[in-house]
């Protein structure tokens, strides 16, 4: 996914195979219930630095960034490749962008039949 295509989903209205999560405190607890999830339907993306922020007639999107991307990317990528959390090794693309001087940081979960 390319910058300008994360920044149009983002200004979309409603996703079934994207999702946003905070991670300003670091790795949300959500996010391996996202990837069973996504690994277990259609696949999808899940983007790691953006704040839903609900307002009247729907949702705005506030990019805040994530603490050590480095470091919580490499954390993700272990623990999908490990068994410790998952049945089987799950794969991804990952991608890091840098969008208001913040990093976000883009995980592509396929789907993975059982």
């Amino acid at each position: 996914m390319k910058k300008e295509e994360l920044l149009e989903r983002l200004n979309d209205m409603e996703w079934k195979d994207f999702e946003v999560k905070e991670a300003s405190g670091g790795l949300p607890k959500s996010m391996w219930e996202t990837v069973s999830a996504f690994s277990n339907t259609e696949g999808g993306w899940i983007i790691l630095g953006v704040k839903e922020k609900k307002i009247a007639g729907g949702s705005v999107y506030v990019v805040n960034g994530v603490p050590n991307p480095e470091q919580m990317e490499q954390d993700i990528i272990t623990t999908l490749r490990s068994r410790t959390k998952f049945n089987a090794p799950i794969s991804c693309n990952a991608a890091r962008y840098k969008i208001d001087n913040k990093d976000i940081l883009a995980f592509e979960i396929p789907f993975h039949p059982t």
